[in-house]
């Protein structure tokens, strides 16, 4: 294969339609079966060895001494000292979890890897594999060096044979830096036969393209795996538990079983993979396909065969493109993984750090999106590749958004790594509401993919540099991010919908979870992500070498991006509102909410807040109309980029709607009472304006966008359009792109100054403001608690919940903890009675910083409270 070239501008030609595509410009589905075989290993083994440790009860006799010393101590330990105690206690038991998950998974790893390093020493005295002679074989040597350059590999391989076999056949194998080939005597014998010309090239070019895609390494850690999971954790865990916990020989020998058949599957995808990429990588070379002809099969490998059948690998190497299909099954392999791996992680982490309850759970779901997310980008950009090289419009990622969403789930009922129970037991005894939030989760995965290809169409026509690995790279980080981000709100939704049976309660959550300052900023990032592609595109784009039967290079169609048609409404709705200030003495706002005969009564306080709400309810109809218009005019998501710019026309003409109706209220409020109008209460007020009116934005202008696109999918089933779109509309000038830049950069710049107080008081590094001296917090207004014991502490723990999910800026927040510290202190549990009556006296008086009794509280009720 010849090395990728741009090639002069003159010499790039558009696609064509029904040529042979390169399969090798992006990560190969070998790279992504890998990534996934290796996550789920690891998984499962951590998960596995998680559940054995924590014996028969499955960690909830450790969970219940301290449970139970907390309750001892609370009638004598004063407040902190007692939370001091429990968080202490509940880190003792992180560390012996900890230990026994991360121990085996490091175990797991490192035995994974010695056995690859060892096994071609094996291999070769099992099989008594001789070196070849250079003096006999000269001819043969003569070969493999000349076919190894023009596979344009930098080492010759050393040439082993293997005088046993005598049916045609070869293997590559070994470990970096040093492999082998090894070929069959047999081989030999039938290259000297008549009608046996060119077998030898066609066995040593096959084995040698497996050198060229680097996928020996990944072969031999992939067969490694099967073994030492099945040895190492398979066999032993069953045995173990069948000799201790016999009572748990159902549920572990099931879960074993399934994760053991779930290795062996993968295992099998990634080695039939590595042979297609290989008879494409040496159909390029010039060889042909080695007729080896297909043998019977033992019952176990014609039921999970290791290599593909013969006429499917004609099939590919006459049309490559089978390779970068968008396979359903490594997304629902990828939600597995994720699954999996995140409830393990996230309860550990929690009991590490039990001062720090939200960061634990973000931090185990993104750390595994980042490989779920390598394998689903990969079939996107591999897929969008496709679709853009034969000119037809890129993929909906609809059949990947399913596979997804079934992979999490089945990944949440497989793992049983929670201190609270299983998800199995909590979705069997509401199996109503586990459906409806399945569903809700099948729509975000859903618009997940079809992000991912929004992305894939903007960032292919606009890549540098040789080769598209690093615009496949860059992709990588927003979508883990967003995939991390959208897994935590809805685990934590659905359990908050399963516990309290309250379907609306669950979508609430879903919906607040994100409604964080950090989490916000990562939702918004990667939903204009796109867009940032429109300033590295170039006209004439760079030519790809996109077909594997002609060298020249051809251009992707370059996509329509038009942002500044984005910014139109904001622009419009400035100059307007301009003209209307200038016409309107009282200000817009006062003036709309007279005409609507609203007369708000009260201090200028409730005078503002109603003012902020009919400013949000505006915001909702011009986020909608400027989302819906820019969606439908800016391609409408034919290239992919219709949702990116409704949000961002969202996001642009709800900052210009703050500045001009809420500016003159906010003016004459500061002037009437100058003591509110400090910079705290601006921090709040307006920081709580501007997560309220991007969180609407977002919503409303995806549901316009996504309405847009709808209408267009019932046009094109009504009637069938012929050929392919064009995309010959010149991007912006550098004049036009270079200050939009510096606006961007700045606006970028000043949002991150706004959230970074923001952050800190989220995530408690921060207290949130207490109002001014002058007047008492809304908390104050909290009826103090009643008698302990006369309320329970089931629907006290679910008060608390519902005060965890309360933004922790302005009077709201005080109001929310100091009615759930009053329902703690009512409750039947003497720790949370203790706790609550503490804390309760500080959130009345806005004067607390208590995140240790937040997390605490939090995690007491999901260990004793049931």
């Amino acid at each position: 294969m010849t090395a990728l070239a741009g090639g002069s501008v003159g010499a790039d030609r558009p696609v064509e339609a029904g040529r042979a595509v390169n399969p090798f410009l992006l990560p190969a589905a070998t790279a992504s079966r890998f990534i996934l075989l290796i996550t789920i290993t690891l998984s499962a083994a951590g998960s596995s060895f998680d559940l054995v440790a924590g014996g028969s009860s499955s960690w909830r006799t450790a969970y219940a001494r301290c449970d139970g010393a907390a309750d001892a101590a609370a009638a004598r330990a004063h407040a902190d000292a007692l939370v001091q105690g429990y968080l202490s206690c509940l880190n003792e038991l992180g560390v012996r979890r900890a230990m026994a998950g991360f121990g085996a998974m490091a175990l797991t790893a490192l035995v994974i890897a010695a056995v690859h390093v060892l096994r071609p020493r094996i291999t070769i005295r099992r099989q008594h594999l001789v070196p070849a002679d250079p003096r006999t074989h000269a001819d043969l040597y003569e070969t493999v060096r000349r076919l190894a350059g023009r596979e344009g590999l930098r080492r010759v391989p050393r040439i082993l044979l293997d005088t046993n076999r005598r049916a045609p056949g070869g293997r590559a194998f070994g470990h970096y830096p040093r492999y082998y080939l090894r070929l069959n005597i047999g081989t030999l014998h039938r290259g000297r036969e008549r009608g046996g010309e060119g077998v030898v090239e066609a066995v040593v070019l096959h084995e040698l393209a497996h050198l060229r895609n680097r996928d020996v390494d990944l072969t031999g850690l992939t067969q490694a795996a099967v073994w030492v999971f099945a040895g190492l954790v398979g066999v032993p865990v069953v045995v173990y538990t069948a000799l201790r916990t016999p009572a748990n020989l159902l549920d572990v020998g099931t879960r074993t079983l399934a994760a053991s058949v779930l290795v062996a599957v993968l295992a099998a995808a990634v080695l039939r993979s590595r042979e297609h990429y290989a008879d494409v990588r040496a159909a390029v070379a010039g060889g042909r396909l080695p007729d080896l002809g297909s043998p019977p099969l033992p019952w176990l490998r014609a039921l999970l065969p290791l290599h593909p059948h013969d006429d499917r690998r004609m099939r590919v190497v006459r049309d490559p493109g089978l390779l970068m299909r968008w396979v359903p099954g490594e997304a629902l392999g990828a939600g597995i993984a994720a699954a999996l791996g995140t409830t393990h992680l996230g309860v550990v982490l929690r009991l590490l750090l039990p001062a720090s309850d939200r960061p634990a759970f973000v931090v185990s779901s993104l750390v595994y999106a980042i490989p779920a997310m390598a394998i689903v980008l990969a079939g996107a950009y591999r897929s969008t590749l496709l679709a853009l090289a034969a000119g037809r419009r890129a993929p909906r990622g609809t059949a990947a958004g399913a596979g997804l969403a079934t992979g999490i789930v089945l990944g949440l009922i497989a793992s049983p790594a929670r201190n609270t129970g299983s998800w199995m037991a909590e979705m069997g005894d509401s199996p109503v509401i586990a459906a409806v939030m399945a569903l809700v989760l099948l729509s975000l995965c859903l618009i997940l993919c079809r992000w991912l290809t929004t992305v894939a169409t903007a960032w292919l026509p606009a890549a540098r540099g040789r080769t598209l690995l690093p615009s496949y790279l860059g992709a990588l980080a927003p979508a883990a991010l967003l995939l991390g981000v959208g897994m935590h709100a809805w685990s934590e939704a659905a359990m908050v919908a399963l516990h309290a049976g309250n379907i609306a309660l669950g979508v609430y959550v879903l919906f607040a979870a994100p409604f964080d300052a950090a989490l916000l900023t990562v939702l918004l990032v990667a939903a204009l992500y796109p867009l940032a592609s429109w300033f590295r595109q170039q006209w004439p784009g760079r030519g790809r070498e996109v077909h594997l039967d002609a060298p020249s290079p051809v251009m992707l169609p370059p996509v329509r991006v038009r942002p500044l048609l984005a910014l139109a409404p904001a622009a419009l709705f400035l100059v307007l509102g301009v003209a209307g200030e200038i016409l309107t003495p009282d200000g817009i706002l006062i003036t709309l909410l007279h005409a609507l005969g609203v007369r708000p009564a009260g201090d200028p306080l409730n005078v503002l807040l109603a003012q902020t709400a009919t400013l949000v309810l505006i915001f909702v109809v011009l986020q909608l109309l400027a989302g819906t218009a820019v969606a439908a005019i800016a391609d409408g998501g034919r290239a992919g980029l219709g949702p990116s710019h409704a949000v961002l026309a969202a996001v642009t003409t709800g900052a210009v709607a703050t500045a001009l109706l809420f500016g003159r209220p906010l003016t004459a409020f500061c002037l009437y009472d100058p003591a509110w109008c400090d910079v705290r209460m601006l921090r709040d007020g307006i920081g709580n304006l501007l997560l309220a009116i991007l969180a609407v934005g977002l919503l409303v202008t995806l549901a316009g966008a996504g309405l847009v696109g709808g209408i267009r999918a019932l046009a094109d089933l009504t009637r069938k359009r012929s050929g392919s779109r064009r995309h010959d509309v010149r991007p912006g000038s550098l004049w036009v792109r270079g200050p939009l830049a510096l606006v961007t950069t700045v606006a970028i710049a000043a949002w991150f100054a706004v959230m970074a107080p923001v952050w800190a008081v989220t995530w408690g590094y921060a207290s949130p403001a207490r109002p001014p001296s002058r007047q008492a917090s809304s908390a104050s207004a909290v009826p103090p608690p009643g008698p302990p014991g006369s309320g329970t502490a089931r629907d006290a723990c679910a008060q608390a919940h519902l005060a965890g999910m309360t933004p922790p800026l302005g009077d709201n927040f005080h109001v929310a903890w100091a009615t759930a510290f009053a329902r703690l202190a009512e409750s039947d549990r003497p720790f949370l009675v203790t706790i609550g009556r503490a804390d309760y006296a500080l959130a009345r008086d806005a004067r607390f910083t208590f995140r240790n009794s937040m997390a605490a509280v939090d995690l007491y009720c999901g260990s004793a409270v049931r």
